[in-house]
């Protein structure tokens, strides 16, 4: 029984990595992970239920690659029902007391499972007026516990008020700016049918959906400890597609922070360097137009003269 309890804590119970931060933000425990170099970009990873930040060691070090800070949220179980929204509003309290520190006016959010839900539930109810969020990876998101993107509003309809959940209304991402993008794998084991990425896309069509099928719901976090998650999950056609398909979420993910990079506290730098670039261009433009209509007069004389010398010797 000891060797089973040992194994549960070496997978549930956070580890941090080695230059990992902690701190508590906005009232909120967070793990910052700082990259080498310049930070140009701030992203927010958000755990799947009860995943350790250490489980997301490769998506942490994609993005410090591209000189992103990284801040870890831990997302763990609560029967409380506004705990996702209570998570999601966090987000922009803590980029708020971060951005100056780290000299960046956006962020982006990569989460998975019930994280890749609760930054979808950033975009749609925390973010319409200020417009920081600049990308989203949800990595197989599930809008469960409660449902917040997926009610099936015909069927309320139906019922007519006999039920709770007849009064909801689901949550729109219509609104948001950011540039989302959902992933979906088909081997969730628990993930409800009804409430996985695809019904989320399909309400939300304005959003980009990547199908990583044959997959595992787990297949995003990196392997480590004995009992998790992954032993409740379905694990995917093979380990290879397994394999593919994080190697997948790993490009896309750093894809998108390279993009972030470009347009975030590098903007300035960046738009200055394409605006000397651009004013060189016309520059050169010009001198080639001059030169080329100088060639023209010149080659234009040329076979003036040529004819003229022909009518003489006719």
């Amino acid at each position: 029984m000891e060797k089973i309890s040992n194994k549960i804590s070496e997978t549930f119970i956070p580890v941090d990595d080695e230059g990992a931060e902690r701190r508590e933000v906005a009232e909120q425990p967070v793990i910052i992970y700082r990259p080498k170099r310049k930070v140009v970009g701030m992203t927010f990873l958000v755990t799947a239920a009860n995943m350790p930040i250490s489980k997301y060691t490769s998506i942490i070090n994609a993005l410090t690659s591209v000189d992103h800070v990284v801040v870890g949220i831990y997302v763990n179980i609560t029967l409380n029902r506004n705990a996702h929204r209570m998570k999601a509003e966090a987000i922009p309290h803590i980029f708020e007391q971060l951005k100056s520190e780290f000299r960046v006016s956006k962020y982006d959010i990569v989460g998975h499972s019930v994280g890749g839900k609760i930054a979808l539930v950033t975009a749609a109810l925390f973010d319409s007026e200020v417009n920081q969020i600049r990308s989203i990876v949800a990595l197989d998101p599930v809008d469960q516990h409660p449902v917040e993107f997926t009610n099936d509003l015909l069927k309320q309809a139906m019922l007519g008020g006999s039920n709770g959940d007849s009064k909801k209304s689901n949550l729109s991402l219509a609104s948001s700016k950011a540039d989302i993008t959902v992933t979906f794998t088909d081997c969730g084991g628990i993930v409800g049918k009804k409430h996985h990425a695809r019904e989320i896309q399909k309400k939300n069509p304005t959003i980009k959906l990547v199908l990583h099928r044959n997959a595992g719901h787990m297949v995003y976090c990196d392997d480590g400890g004995i009992i998790s998650w992954k032993s409740l999950m379905g694990k995917g056609q093979s380990a290879d597609r397994n394999a593919a398909v994080k190697a997948e979420a790993l490009h896309l993910i750093k894809e998108k922070a390279m993009k972030a990079s470009i347009t975030g506290s590098a903007s300035g730098k960046a738009s200055g360097v394409m605006a000397k670039a651009k004013k060189e261009w016309k520059s050169a433009k010009a001198e080639l137009k001059e030169l080329g209509d100088e060639a023209q007069k010149k080659g234009n004389a040329v076979a003036g003269a040529a004819k003229f010398t022909s009518m003489f010797k006719l």
